[in-house]
């Protein structure tokens, strides 16, 4: 930690290679001028940012390793680019990258797709900690309160622990550094469905050896669909104390309440029964979604899916001397969330099971309520070492990490509350309605205990040839409990432990002071795939494992005014579990994934930057000795194809103002296991224009400009779950509309 303010100097002047002539490699200039440039950048910051070649990742490595050296890919967006493009949450942050795609359904907020793996299989870490499984734990952060979100592509179980396969996405929130200036930064912003955004910053020194930083910001919106207002307030706060010049300590707090809406998705009909059926979908069973439908909630009125969560952390970060370094985190996170929704919706084709009569939307099945319970309590400690042996420079790091987690998810939906009228709606003239009569289901604490040790290393065999390698060797004991609405014990928990090795290696060769070729060979292993804490005695599967080769190429060049990565990947795993039920999760064989990944960031002249990426992936699941049904078939949410494109012109007309726009393509993509659904590719096109003083920047936006519909994400288990047995829901969510806002920002 006691590094931060030295790499966000590079960050800086990283950018200030691309908005100015200077050049990427210019990161080596004194740290007073740095800390100037970096209060300048948060002000006028460009949205074609730099690739951040020379910044260091902690979520890569602990070795203290750039992306330059590290042999892997790596994509960080730091603030002051988040702030340029707009962006106001997380996944905003993460949609336009090569090969991801993000889903934001309200029962699982941040979701990601990435090289051909999806929700559990994506780790999502804050501050570059585990707080548990990202399909049950995360939300949509507000990106005021982040300095960088770093993404980590492939297995990478050696750095971060867990299940790791497909990515590791890292939310880092602001914090105080040593000697950082004293700055405040207050943000406005009013756009389209009512949505406000507000936020304060200030950081500083409070004495010679003490620092803080303070962010608070506050996000709401109508939102695109009626009844789906969505709201966050997230509060940061960090204090440095630097004790004496070797010895420091930080602590930091984190505290978010929202509520991510109540839009869960508009449901299917036959095509023949809707009025205008959008061009959005294409189904087997000859589907579509009514543009009649396009702003209609089918939830009930007292809806919602909320949380309040607090996370505390102290590190401390002791030099021992100039080769040993040694650093202590210990956190605690608590969480409470709760879900309270009408959350499916079937279209009914006939008179079977809850539906009473042809053309009603049926809800009976689809109320479900949810309450989550959590605290996390961990500690890991590492020693870095640096030493040089028969001229070989070498960086390792050994580390523990202990990791206790207590989780208690309370269920209920509707199988013993009599069906009502009201459970039936039309779908052109839908009456609201409220939730009704409660009905729990059960109680299932879930304990998962973690214990971890780890050694990475990095060796400079020549000035060329960088090697590097990691160990991680893990222990997790899990207790789940099941308990019915009466208390009483069932019979479906289980205990069990598990323990397993990870690895990785890898070598980047320099071919030239701004360009190197790399390749890594990694694994990945955990006891399940999906979600944890739905795993009972009958899914009591053992480890699965994942490999992953990769080789790439990343460069700087025209001087610095470019820069490119190019990295290719293959990546197999034995056993995937896939949610096929309301409560449980079914192994369904193994997967492979192969693609390829571009990014590029040039400075064609003084005033106009261009930004682009694409990438190709081929995924494909793979039979099993038990399970052979889609054996072939693409997995969910993963396109063949995405690519971006960003372009912006400065000093337009000889002002201090910037004009761009963005263009992102999503090509199709299966919304369900069988491959029976395709979500049509689609194209957003976003326009901005920014007027810069000294110390503010008024920036006004229209994303969606083309106002295109789309789907952006399928949630699986909500699509044709509408067997007359068992009528739960056949939907999908919408994309937003276009929307306009204006941002005003202001530093002092």
């Amino acid at each position: 930690m006691g590094r931060i303010s030295t790499k966000l100097s590079h960050v800086a002047v990283a950018m200030v290679g691309v908005i100015t002539s200077e050049t990427v490699l210019a990161s080596q200039t004194d740290s007073t001028e740095n800390e100037k440039q970096i209060e300048r950048i948060s002000i006028i910051a460009s949205p074609v940012g730099s690739l951040s070649l020379h910044d260091e990742s902690s979520t890569a490595s602990r070795l203290g390793l750039s992306s330059f050296e590290t042999p892997a890919s790596i994509e960080i967006v730091d603030a002051d680019v988040m702030r340029a493009r707009g962006y106001i949450k997380l996944s905003d942050s993460l949609a336009n990258l090569p090969g991801v795609v993000t889903g934001e359904h309200p029962t699982a907020p941040s979701t990601f797709s990435m090289r051909g793996f999806t929700r559990g299989q994506i780790t999502v870490l804050r501050d570059g900690l585990w707080i548990g499984p990202g399909t049950m734990v995360m939300r949509p952060q507000n990106t005021f309160n982040l300095e960088r979100i770093e993404v980590l592509r492939g297995p990478a179980s050696v750095v971060n622990g867990v299940g790791t396969v497909g990515g590791t996405v890292n939310a880092i929130t602001k914090s105080a550094h040593r000697g950082m200036a004293k700055s405040n930064n207050v943000l406005f912003g009013y756009g389209s469905h009512h949505s406000k955004h507000l936020g304060f910053s200030s950081q500083g020194g409070l004495e010679d050896n003490l620092w803080y930083t303070f962010d608070a910001s506050k996000y709401d919106s109508d939102g695109h669909i009626e009844r789906t207002g969505a709201k966050s307030s997230n509060v940061t706060a960090s204090t440095l104390w630097q004790v004496t010049d070797n010895l420091s300590f930080k602590v930091m707090l984190d505290y978010l309440k929202d509520d991510v809406g109540s839009y869960l998705g508009t449901p299917l009909m036959p095509i023949a029964d809707a009025k205008k059926p959008l061009g959005v979908i294409k189904t087997d069973r000859g589907e579509a979604i009514d543009s009649a439908l396009k702003t209609t909630n089918f939830n009930v009125k007292d809806a919602y899916a909320k949380s309040d969560q607090l996370f505390l952390r102290w590190d401390t970060q002791w030099q021992l001397s100039d080769n040993l370094e040694l650093s202590n985190t210990f956190y605690h996170f608590t969480a409470d969330r709760h879900w309270q929704n009408a959350e499916g919706y079937v279209y009914c084709t006939q008179v079977a099971g809850t539906c009473t009569q042809y053309g009603e939307i049926q809800r009976y099945y689809g109320y479900f309520i949810l309450d989550h319970d959590q605290d996390t309590l961990g500690n890991r400690v590492t020693l870095k070492i640096n030493n040089e042996f028969s001229g070989i420079e070498s960086r390792s790091v050994v580390g523990a990490e202990l990791i206790e987690l207590d989780f208690k998810r309370a269920r209920g939906f509707r199988r013993k509350v009599a069906q009502v009228a009201g459970d039936g709606v039309d779908p052109f003239n839908p009456e609201v309605g409220l939730y009704g009569q409660r009905e729990l289901r059960g109680v299932s604490p879930t304990e998962i205990s973690t214990r971890a040790i780890f050694l990475e290393n990095a060796l400079q065999l020549t000035p060329k040839l960088n090697f590097v390698s990691g160990l991680r060797f893990e222990e997790l004991s899990l207790v789940r409990e099941n308990f019915n609405a009466e208390g009483v014990a069932e019979g479906n928990g289980f205990e069990r432990d598990y323990s397993w090795l990870s690895w990785r290696v890898g070598a980047t060769y320099q071919l030239a002071d701004t360009t190197a070729l790399y390749g890594q060979y990694s694994n990945a292993k955990d006891p399940i795939n999906s979600n944890i804490m739905l795993v009972n005695n009958n899914q009591n599967f053992d480890l699965t494992d994942a490999i992953q080769w990769e080789v790439g190429v990343k460069s700087s060049w025209l001087d610095g005014a470019a820069e490119t990565t190019v990295a290719y990947y293959d990546i197999e795993r034995d056993d995937i579990l896939e949610r096929f039920a309301l409560d449980s999760v079914t192994n369904v064989g193994g997967r492979t994934s192969n693609g390829v990944e571009l990014s590029s960031a040039f400075k064609l002249n003084q005033n106009w930057r261009l930004g682009f990426n694409a990438a190709y992936t081929n995924a494909k699941f793979q039979r099993s000795a038990n399970f052979q049904t889609l054996a072939g078939n693409t997995p969910p949410n993963v396109p063949k194809w995405t690519s971006s494109l960003w372009t912006s012109v400065d000093n337009v007309a000889n002002l201090p103002l910037e004009l761009g726009a963005s263009v992102h393509y999503i090509g199709d993509r299966y919304g369900d296991n069988p491959n029976t659904v395709t979500l049509n590719a689609y194209t957003l096109t976003n326009l901005f224009a920014a007027y810069k003083g000294e110390n503010y920047r008024i920036t006004a936006r229209i994303d969606n400009a083309l106002d295109e519909d789309y789907v952006p994400w399928s949630s699986v288990f909500y699509l044709h779950q509408d067997d007359p047995s068992f009528i739960y829901a056949n939907q999908l969510l919408l994309g937003a509309t276009r929307s306009a806002r204006v941002i005003v920002e202001y530093q002092f």
